[in-house]
């Protein structure tokens, strides 16, 4: 009974949000109530996106009332950070948050908690939009002249064309910052020196511990860098433009390209000017030592930010951040009304009793159904419900081990009890998924019913696990020659597949999750062995699971340890797996676990290259390409799930939280307010 409730509920919140979306103010949103997260892309310039919410004086300036902050809010993690707080390193959900308040909304363009994006008017007083002949579009923006650095300097144009100079730079690479904003600029490959010559590994690299994390500067790069970022330039003190390459448009997502936020270029890099001319913009001097002097000191302390809250301490698991007093309001108008907010880490097996101890006030993004369902029945405590967008998921090594052949992966896909996870830690509060979608998508819940007829399902089957692994290498017993017989596997796992070196057939999963990571290696154990296969799953140390994750392509293959790791993901606003699983980011953070497959690329840039607003073309091409992905599987979907966000009852508007905006959004964090 309580799984068909948890069913009616999703669809429910599925029909909500389709609702919500098809009520906003995108007039490409079809008639049939399919939501919409594609962007706007004004085909006349907008002359005033307004006042951000502002009252206007007479002489044109704005006035926002002061900020009225008070009190604390707790935030509580079953995991730690890992402290990584500027944009260029691999960094959890954890520390994201922290990033989201500190980093966030001072943006040209921002996401709405509908998944809509759009030009923020607190930062934008208005913009034009040019074409030239050759296709590359241009962005030129006024920002107002009122928005400040959370030590009170002025915000300018500068610093905004700062950014792009600076995190596309060849010195940014140098000291390990790794960053996807701008690419579609016209000059960046330039710019940046080329793109990384993934072949190049160095011989001297070791990351067992995680102490010793890879540093991109020891790679290869094609192309010496230009001097200057062709498509950004310094127009005044507070005007700018940036412009995209004809050869990246058109793309669905096009006014994300729009996107460009600041960096405190006074702070970062004092005494650094920019010069900008015909030729773009540049540095008028050498920032590697401003860099990294970044990475050593701002990059887990950030000292000066334009987000709604200013860094406090990151010490003993515990992230403190307090009220920025300079920040005006968010792209609504809206201020944070919470004084200070800290993020802690709490151990998972007593995240609820720490609750009702007042150790904290609010948990989110919990799945585990025993947990929620205490907290909605003890007085005093709330719960807010909503789709998630993402997954519980494995992933998947692809340039190392027996996870190359597609044939092991899916072997694994038919090993795991999925069914085990959902009933042991999601106790119904979640359900199963095929294919890298997500409840929360409109694509998915547009074509949920062709998607499912259309792909392989995938569920607990030992027999169809030992076909698949026939057809690899791993057919043999330990003789290398004897052809390996299935009938004669045990539980115990004392008759294992080789291949015709004799070696077995090993696959040993890093578990992010103490929870989950149990049910897998309990379960999936024990039906591998019955395959023929070795499989064991480790709970390991978040920052060890995203060195070896992001990093393990690098190391030596005899120091490798993990062909899977189990964890969790989001789909992100807007939806583009080009920076997952495009074999142009193989080996970096990006796509990490190596995945490549040419039809792959081609749908994925189809999706990109759909002209914003036709949805119906972008839902055709989506659907390609999550068969394609179902077929080759490059991840394991795990479950698709609710995320329940728990609090005290002295915590006002968590409601406010959607699928695609959590409590650390900028619009949602005004929200919230703590009683006494």
């Amino acid at each position: 009974m309580k799984k068909a409730k948890i069913l009616a509920l999703l669809l429910a919140f599925a029909m909500i949000f389709s609702i919500i979306a098809a009520c906003g103010d995108s007039e490409d949103t079809p008639a049939d109530d399919t939501p919409g997260n594609q962007t706007q892309t004004p085909d006349t310039p907008n002359p005033s996106p307004g006042p951000g919410g502002a009252e206007i004086n007479e002489d044109g300036s704005r006035t926002f009332p002061p900020i009225n902050a008070s009190g604390t809010l707790t935030v509580s993690y079953n995991a730690p950070s890992t402290g990584e707080y500027i944009d260029g390193w691999g960094n959890s959900s954890y520390d994201l948050t922290i990033k989201n308040l500190i980093h966030g909304d001072y943006g040209t363009v921002v996401s709405t908690p509908a998944s809509e994006v759009i030009i923020n008017p607190t930062v934008v007083k208005d913009y034009t939009v040019s074409v030239a002949a050759n296709g590359d579009k241009t962005y030129t923006f006024t920002i107002w002249d009122d928005l400040k650095w959370s030590d009170g300097t002025g915000i300018t144009a500068k610093d905004f064309v700062a950014s792009p100079l600076f995190v596309r730079s060849p010195q940014w690479r140098q000291i390990g910052a790794n960053v996807s904003s701008y690419e579609a600029l016209v000059g960046v490959t330039a710019y940046q020196g080329g793109i990384p010559d993934m072949s190049v590994k160095p011989d001297d690299w070791d990351d067992q511990d995680g102490d010793n994390p890879y540093v991109p500067e020891q790679i290869g790069w094609k192309l010496e860098p230009s001097d200057y970022f062709a498509g950004v330039s310094l127009l005044g003190e507070y005007e700018f433009s940036l412009t995209i390459d004809g050869e990246e448009l058109p793309y669905f997502f096009e006014l994300v390209y729009a996107g460009m936020g600041p960096i405190p270029l006074h702070h970062w890099a004092p005494g650094v000017n920019i010069i900008s001319d015909a030729n773009g913009s540049k540095f008028d001097a050498d920032i590697l030592d401003h860099a990294q002097r970044i990475s050593d000191v701002e990059r887990n302390a950030p000292q000066v930010t334009c987000g709604p809250y200013k860094f406090v301490s990151f010490e003993n698991d515990i992230a403190t951040v307090e009220v920025n007093p300079y920040f005006l309001a968010n792209a609504f108008g809206e201020q944070p009304q919470i004084q200070f907010i800290q993020q802690i880490s709490v151990a998972s097996a007593v995240t609820v009793d720490s609750l009702f101890a007042g150790e904290y006030d609010l948990y989110p993004f919990e799945i585990r159904g025993p947990n929620i369902e205490r907290v909605m029945a003890e007085p005093g405590f709330k719960t807010h419900s909503y789709l998630r967008d993402g997954y519980g998921v494995m992933n998947i090594v692809h340039d190392w081990g027996p996870t190359m052949d597609v044939n092991v992966r899916w072997a694994l896909a038919h090993l795991v009890d999925r069914q085990a996870v959902l009933d042991q830690v999601l106790g119904g509060f979640g359900g199963l998924i095929d294919t890298q979608a997500a409840e929360a998508q409109w694509m998915y819940q547009a074509r949920r019913a062709e998607v499912v007829a259309a792909i392989k399902p995938i569920a607990l089957n030992v027999s169809l696990a030992n076909e698949y692994l026939d057809k690899t290498v791993w057919k043999f017993e330990a003789d290398g020659t004897t052809p390996f017989d299935a009938s004669q596997a045990n539980a115990d796992g004392t008759y294992l597949r080789h291949n015709a070196d004799g070696q077995p057939l090993v696959v040993r999963n890093g578990a992010a999750s103490e929870d989950v990571g149990a049910i897998i290696e309990i379960e999936t154990m024990r039906n591998a062995a019955l395959a023929g296969m070795q499989f064991t799953s480790e709970f390991i140390e978040w920052a060890l699971v995203l060195n070896h994750l992001y990093y393990g392509s690098h190391m030596p293959d005899e120091e490798r340890l993990y062909s899977t790791f189990s964890m969790g993901t989001g789909n992100g606003v807007p939806f583009d797996p080009y920076w997952s699983y495009h074999s142009d980011h193989v080996g970096t953070t990006y796509n990490p676990t190596g995945f490549a497959d040419a039809q792959i690329d081609r749908l994925i840039i189809a999706m990109r290259e759909t002209e914003p607003g036709d949805l119906a073309t972008y839902l055709e091409r989506w659907f390609d390409y999550v068969v394609r992905w179902n077929e080759l599987l490059p991840a394991l979907p795990l479950y698709a799930n609710m995320y329940v966000d728990m609090f005290n009852e002295r915590v006002s508007g968590v409601e406010a939280v959607t699928p695609f905006a959590n409590w650390a959004h900028p619009h949602v964090i005004t929200k919230l307010s703590v009683a006494g």
